[in-house]
């Protein structure tokens, strides 16, 4: 209902602010949203300016390289030299993560994106491979010339070769 009110110009919209259903009681209440001054789009510093393109979205089938679990495993056992980079956030990677990965949380990825070598090649990898997708596309739109989607994540990893290796 607010992309339609926002799209429209119809009604008030709820920025800045949470409108909570409870289902149990039948009761809404609005709950007012402080911004975080880190925010990369609406903190003291923003570094998200503007929305990105409509065409700008995920890869259609066949742009983007990806990578099974065993054809990854393979590679790194071999001696990958490239990125191996975690696009998910600093928990999720304290929880479980594929040694010699670089970590850059999809939250604050464009920071990373200026700090991050262009001439090697780059694996990269999420929970379940969507956001990963979304990270190589950045990468890939930004004139890296070699990025592959780990498809399956961490999740696939675990599955195909048991615990996950922790630093």
């Amino acid at each position: 209902m607010e992309a339609i009110k926002i799209l429209t110009g119809h009604g008030i919209s709820l920025a800045g602010r949470m409108l909570h259903y409870d289902a149990t009681t039948a009761r809404m209440r609005e709950i007012s949203l402080k911004c975080d001054p880190s925010c990369a789009l609406c903190g003291k510093n923003p570094t998200i300016t503007q929305p990105l393109p409509a065409d700008d979205s995920l890869p259609a089938p066949g742009e983007l390289k990806e990578m099974n679990i065993h054809s990854a495993r393979v590679l790194l056992e071999n001696g990958f030299d490239g990125i191996l980079l975690d696009v998910r956030e600093e928990e999720e990677h304290a929880w479980a993560h594929i040694e010699g990965c670089r970590l850059a949380p999809l939250s604050e990825f464009l920071k990373h994106l200026e700090t991050l070598p262009r001439d090697l090649p780059y694996l990269v990898y999420c929970k379940m491979g969507q956001r990963s997708a979304h990270a190589a596309t950045i990468l890939m739109e930004a004139g890296f010339p070699d990025v592959t989607n780990l498809q399956g994540g961490i999740m696939g990893w675990l599955d195909e070769n048991g615990p996950v290796i922790h630093e």
